[in-house]
C-alpha cells in the first residue's frame, strides 16, 4: 500500500473511526482502525462489535493494500503535524508515514485479525435527506433514557408505513414524537425497529451535508449510507412502550405563547430552582398569561409572567425546567402551544397549528 492524501481529510476520517473503536484490553485489534486502499479510494473502518463505520477518503493511490493500526496512535499523530500533504506506505504490518519534514513508523497488527465488516442480508431500504433525518432524530433523542437498565427506553423508535416515518423516544418522564411525511418514500410494508441511543448520537455527528441518505434495515441491524461513509448498528432487541394510548386527545386548558418569550423566562427562572429542578407553571386564562414561579432556600425567589392566549381552566403544576427547555427548543415555530387537563396529567407541547412534533412531559408530584 502506498498513497498520498491531504492530512486534513485523513485526520477527519480517523477521528470518526476512533469514536467507534472498542476500549478492549484483551482484544487490542478492536482498538485499531483498518485501512483498505483499492484502485480509486481509501477506506477507513472501525468497529466495537455493536457499531461499525466506514469512511472513504480520496487520494493519489500508487499501490493498493490493507493494514490495521492503533487508532489512538494514528489519531494523535495526525493531530500534531502541520503538513498539508502526507504519504502513507505499508512495511509488512507497520505503517510508514512521510511528510516534507517527518518520517515515522507506526507498529500495526496483522490485518487478517480485524473483524469482517458486517453486511446486511435482505435489508428493507428507503431514502431520505440528511436534513430530514437529522431533524427527526435530534428532536426526539432528547427524550431517550441515559440508562441502559431498560434498553428499549435507551433507544429511538422508528415506525415506517407508506410515505410516513414516525420517530419517538421516551424515558418514562417525557415523550417526544416526530412525524416525517416524505414524498419520495414508498414503503412496501410497515417497518418498526429500535436504534440504540448511542448509535443515534454518532449518526447525528455524521449528518452534516445536504445529501440523500440510504437506509437499510433487517431484523438485527441497520445501515446508513452517505456519499462518503457507511454506518452500521445493531438494533435493540425489545418492545417499545405503546405510548400513543397515553397521549390525551382532549384538554381542559390551553395556552399559546411566543417561543422566544417562554424560553427566555424559563432560563431566567432556572437560576432560582431547587435541587429537584422544579418550576411551577400556572396557566391563567383570566390574566391571559403563563405564570412561572420558583424558589431556592439559599438563592432566593422568582416569579414572572409570559403573555399568552389562554383558555379553559386555570391549572398550576410543577415541572423539571430542563425537560421543558429541551422540548420547547425543538419546536420549529414562532409560537408554542401548551395543552393540559389537570396538575396530575401530562403537559402536551407542540408548535401552534403543527402536530408533526409533539412533546409530552409529566408533572412533578409531591414536590
Amino acid at each position: 500500500m502506498k498513497i498520498q492524501c491531504l492530512n486534513k481529510n485523513l485526520k477527519e476520517a480517523v477521528i470518526i473511526a476512533e469514536r467507534n473503536i472498542s476500549k478492549n484490553q484483551t482484544l487490542p485489534i478492536l482498538n485499531s482502525i483498518f485501512l483498505e486502499v483499492n484502485k480509486d479510494r481509501i477506506k477507513i473502518r472501525a468497529t466495537n462489535l455493536e457499531t461499525a463505520v466506514e469512511v472513504t477518503v480520496s487520494g493519489k493511490i500508487q499501490e493498493t493494500g490493507i493494514l490495521a493500526i492503533p487508532a489512538k496512535t494514528i489519531s494523535s499523530f495526525l493531530a500534531n503535524i502541520g503538513d498539508e500533504q502526507i504519504i502513507l506506505q505499508t512495511q509488512k504490518n507497520n505503517l510508514f508515514i512521510k511528510t516534507n519534514a517527518i518520517e515515522t513508523t507506526i507498529h500495526g497488527y496483522p490485518p487478517e485479525d480485524f473483524p469482517i465488516f458486517p453486511k446486511l442480508e435482505s435489508p428493507e431500504t428507503f431514502t431520505l435527506t440528511s436534513l430530514e433525518l437529522k431533524q427527526g432524530l435530534s428532536s426526539v433523542a432528547i427524550a431517550s433514557s441515559i440508562s441502559d437498565i431498560k434498553p428499549e427506553l435507551a433507544s429511538i423508535f422508528f415506525n415506517i408505513f407508506k410515505n410516513t416515518i414516525k420517530i419517538a423516544a421516551t424515558d418514562s418522564f417525557r415523550l417526544a414524537e416526530k412525524n416525517l411525511v416524505l414524498s419520495k418514500l414508498r414503503a412496501e410494508k410497515m417497518l418498526s425497529f429500535l436504534i440504540p441511543q448511542r448509535a443515534v448520537s454518532e449518526i447525528l455527528r455524521l449528518l452534516e451535508n445536504d445529501e440523500d441518505i440510504e437506509v437499510g434495515v433487517n431484523k438485527n441491524q441497520i445501515i446508513f449510507s452517505g456519499a462518503n461513509y457507511k454506518f452500521i448498528s445493531r438494533l435493540t432487541d425489545g418492545k417499545f412502550p405503546d405510548y400513543e394510548q397515553i397521549i390525551p386527545k382532549k384538554f381542559n386548558a390551553a395556552a399559546v405563547a411566543k417561543k422566544s418569550d417562554i424560553l427566555s423566562h424559563i432560563k431566567l427562572a432556572s437560576v432560582f430552582v431547587g435541587k429537584l429542578n422544579e418550576l411551577a407553571l400556572s396557566f391563567n386564562p383570566a390574566k391571559k398569561a403563563i405564570l412561572l414561579n420558583t424558589s431556592h432556600s439559599d438563592v432566593g425567589e422568582h416569579s414572572s409572567i409570559v403573555a399568552a392566549t389562554a383558555q379553559g381552566e386555570s391549572i398550576v403544576a410543577k415541572f423539571n425546567w430542563k425537560y421543558l427547555l429541551d422540548g420547547i427548543s425543538q419546536i420549529n415555530n414562532e409560537y408554542v402551544e401548551f395543552n393540559m387537563n389537570s396538575d396530575q396529567s401530562p403537559l402536551l407541547i407542540k408548535g401552534k397549528g403543527d402536530a408533526s412534533y409533539i412533546y409530552l412531559v409529566m408533572p412533578m408530584r409531591g414536590v
